[in-house]
């Protein structure tokens, strides 16, 4: 039995989706692929189209055979953290073969060349990172200009040194080198492949085939426009993003969350928050007394050092109260105490039986019934999990469902 491991946000599941999906079974000859999804929030830090049951039964009725949740403090994290997570539930659960990611260069041996410049950390790479940082760039761009001139003296080939500056520039392609850093880091057996993207650039707003971007899909929904939506979609997932998405929460809907917390907090309980600069921290305090709106916090404190999707993490990682010593300590088992599993195919149910013979942690179905045995490790990131859900539910005006992470039924289609 082979198995292929894909991590997405599905916000919404759409055909590029479908081609990664067909095109890494046709790769790897898998049996089954198994996604791990974000939940209710996304990596950028913004809430998703629709909350993850209902993205969840858009992936299993497209193709996927089981969803596992990505926890939401590493959903919500940077590439490195997201990934690491990511590729330790694959690892952990014992029995996934390939990992598989979208690219927008579809060169595995340029992705990994570069991860292996990053996994090594030389004195060099670590002083040119932190030139460019006191030039004033933030990390991401500071460390890619690093690679780029490392790069450079170690590979004279001018098309490859081009290849790598096209790499580092696009969001899939750092995505990708991640996925490899993490591979790396934990000795992992899994084999990654990389699909080219289609068509479609990841922050394209409009729609031009078939093969559309999550991005052009939210803003056509946001205008209603569901039509072009439709052609972009897989039917199924389509019907369900028109049932349930009768409302989109933005970041606004998080306003008063995020003034709550900042009127109830001092620095030391801001300090203590996990991942964010003390300097951004100021930033934001400063900022929020004199601008009501989230989104003007945002414009604000968005700078040249902290990118709008820094900054949007920041945010929610604030409204979330996520502490780094909890981070610390689940740092320590490589981020993942359990396994959750959102939803599995019926004729997939296998993978269930293999995961809990062969899996390194607890996996959970049925939070009701397995919470109170849980490591406090454990539930400690789900309570970030159910925590979220409840934020996520009063945005998109759903309050009747909060608890859903106790209360709604594993999905079997």
């Amino acid at each position: 039995m082979y198995i292929t491991g894909i991590v997405a946000e599905y916000n919404p599941f759409h055909n590029g989706h479908l081609y990664q999906l067909n095109q890494s079974k046709k790769l790897t000859g898998s049996d089954f692929v198994i996604a791990v999804m974000s939940g209710d929030f996304t990596q950028r830090g913004t809430p998703s189209i629709a909350n993850k049951f209902i993205r969840t039964q858009m992936a299993l009725s497209s193709g996927i055979d089981m969803v596992l949740e990505l926890p939401v403090p590493y959903a919500t994290a940077s590439a490195e953290r997201f990934c690491e997570a990511a590729v330790s539930i694959f690892n952990k659960t014992g029995i996934v073969n390939a990992l598989s990611f979208g690219s927008e260069l579809g060169d595995i041996s340029v992705l990994r060349d570069i991860a292996t410049i990053l996994s090594d950390e030389s004195p060099l790479l670590s002083q040119l990172i932190k030139e460019n940082l006191s030039k004033g760039h933030s990390f991401p761009r500071a460390r890619e200009k690093a690679v780029i001139h490392l790069f450079s003296t170690l590979h004279p080939n001018i098309h490859l040194q081009e290849q790598v500056k096209v790499a580092l520039g696009n969001p899939n392609n750092i995505l990708g080198i991640e996925y490899l850093k993490a591979l790396i880091k934990y000795n992992s057996k899994i084999l990654p492949i990389t699909i080219k993207r289609k068509s479609s650039h990841y922050h394209d707003t409009q729609i031009h085939s078939s093969i559309a971007s999550a991005t052009a899909i939210r803003t056509q929904l946001k205008d209603c426009t569901h039509e072009s939506i439709k052609h972009c979609m897989p039917p199924e997932s389509y019907h369900l993003l028109m049932q349930h998405a009768h409302y989109t929460p933005s970041l606004d809907d998080l306003n008063d969350f995020l003034h709550y917390k900042l009127i109830f907090s001092n620095k030391p309980d801001l300090y203590s928050l996990w991942d964010i600069p003390k300097d951004l921290i100021l930033s934001i305090s400063k900022c929020f007394m004199e601008k009501r709106h989230l989104s003007d916090i945002l414009n604000e404190v968005t700078s040249k050092t902290y990118t709008r999707a820094t900054v949007q993490r920041a945010l929610l990682r604030i409204i979330l109260n996520i502490l780094q010593d909890d981070m610390d300590r689940l740092q320590d088992l490589a981020w993942i105490p359990y396994i959750r599993v959102l939803g599995c195919k019926k004729e997939a149910t296998i993978l269930l039986s293999e995961m809990t013979k062969h899996a390194e942690v607890p996996i959970l179905t049925n939070l009701g019934s397995s919470y109170a045995s849980l490591t406090p490790e454990a539930r400690l990131l789900l309570d970030y999990e159910v925590k979220a859900g409840n934020i996520y539910d009063y945005i998109s005006k759903s309050p009747s469902a909060y608890n859903q992470d106790f209360t709604h039924a594993f999905t079997k289609l």
